[in-house]
């Protein structure tokens, strides 16, 4: 068996298992392990910027790329039993979803920026070698591809719609549909893109789906396929997420001029109201229920650690694996975090999944060696 087969083998054998059935061996970094509530809350300075940063925000090309035709006759397949909340992982052209299936798709970790996984099992890939959005069916064949002006994908909270940016009007595919919903056309300011920050609803092709867009900085706008109206909020703020009940929204805030981060927080928008504040967290994710948030400062494509909050925005445990660092980071489960792990000396990577409890850490996969974490991520968590 090849180390790529045996390590694949492992990483899905290790998701499917759940959190109460882990017993592996920790790894012997005592730095890794949750830690308790009152852990101290100093900012980790990895010196980070956003995690849309290390994302490569290509301008692509306008048309379809040659030979690669969109499939009109595309009819979606049901996911696999074992999708569902929670991460999905590729490494080295195989995806494991949260329950374990595999599904082998062409395309290697170095050239995808981000990709998610509909609640179809159709997997939305932006695809830095293409310069295009790529959208495999279930079992991994290459379904559609489509131009973007900015490859970036956005995925919903609950995983049943993907969004991106062509011609200035954000298109929408929704988990079941066949082709993407294009919503109204959105203004540009003098050399911006406006960029989708999030996008949330059902139905898109009867209006009932949204996009929240920002200028990079400050969230401006929505848009809906009837069109576009601007929105308003108590402080100025970008959000970074949204609650899979749509009801909260987490957000940053931006940095005043003797601030190297600003900071981050939780907004009502029906209430028009900040809810909590945090200024030792940025980059804050729902966990799939709603209850916690992650965070991480990033920085060259790292950090050299990440919390997990809850909604009070208080630390309930952490990530820092000194001398290692964090590629990556995503939910598992709504209690459970994923984990890349990389050493910038020897270039040893490993998949951890660490519990909110305070447990020991698990090995999901690794050590394999790999490239330089400041380049790319040997394991890649879904959006």
């Amino acid at each position: 068996m090849s180390n790529q087969d045996h390590v694949t083998e492992e990483l899905g054998s290790e998701l499917h298992r759940r959190a109460d059935a882990l017993h592996g061996a920790p790894l012997t970094l005592d730095a890794v392990r949750g830690r308790a509530r009152g852990i101290r809350r100093r900012r980790r300075v990895a010196a980070a910027s956003s995690v849309a940063a290390a994302v490569a925000l290509v301008a692509a090309v306008s048309t379809v790329l040659p030979g690669l035709d969109r499939a009109d006759d595309l009819q979606p397949a049901p996911a696999p039993p074992s999708s569902g909340p929670g991460a999905s992982v590729l490494y080295d052209g195989v995806v494991t979803l949260p329950g374990g299936d595999t599904v082998s798709v062409d395309v290697a970790n170095a050239d995808v920026s981000q990709f998610g996984v509909l609640t179809d099992g159709r997997l939305v890939v932006a695809n830095q070698a293409e310069r295009a959005v790529q959208v495999f069916a279930p079992d991994g064949s290459l379904a559609a591809t489509y131009p973007v002006d900015l490859l970036l994908v956005t995925m919903s909270s609950t995983d049943e719609l993907a969004a991106w940016t062509e011609g200035s009007r954000v298109q929408v595919l929704e988990s079941g549909s066949t082709e993407p919903v294009q919503l109204a056309h959105m203004p540009r300011s003098a050399g911006t893109i406006p960029m989708v920050d999030a996008v949330t609803g059902d139905h898109c092709a009867d209006g009932g789906c949204r996009a929240i867009l920002s200028d990079g900085t400050t969230t401006t706008s929505e848009v809906t396929v009837d069109g576009v109206r601007e929105l308003t909020t108590s402080e100025p703020l970008r959000v970074t997420d949204v609650s899979p009940d749509g009801g909260t929204w987490a957000v940053a805030f931006p940095s005043a001029e003797d601030e190297q981060y600003g900071c981050a927080g939780l907004y009502d928008p029906a209430a028009g109201q900040v809810t909590a504040r945090s200024c030792d967290s940025w980059g804050l994710e729902f966990s799939p229920d709603g209850q916690h948030l992650l965070a991480g400062y990033y920085e060259n494509n790292m950090a050299s650690s990440v919390t997990m909050l809850d909604r009070d925005l208080e630390v309930v445990g952490d990530v820092s694996p000194s001398p290692q660092v964090v590629s990556r980071a995503a939910w598992a489960d709504d209690t459970h975090v994923l984990a890349v792990l990389a050493g910038l000396e020897d270039n040893q990577w490993s998949l951890v999944r660490v519990p909110l409890d305070g447990g020991d850490p698990e090995t999901v996969a690794g050590p394999v060696r790999g490239g330089n974490p400041e380049m790319l991520s040997e394991f890649l968590p879904s959006e």
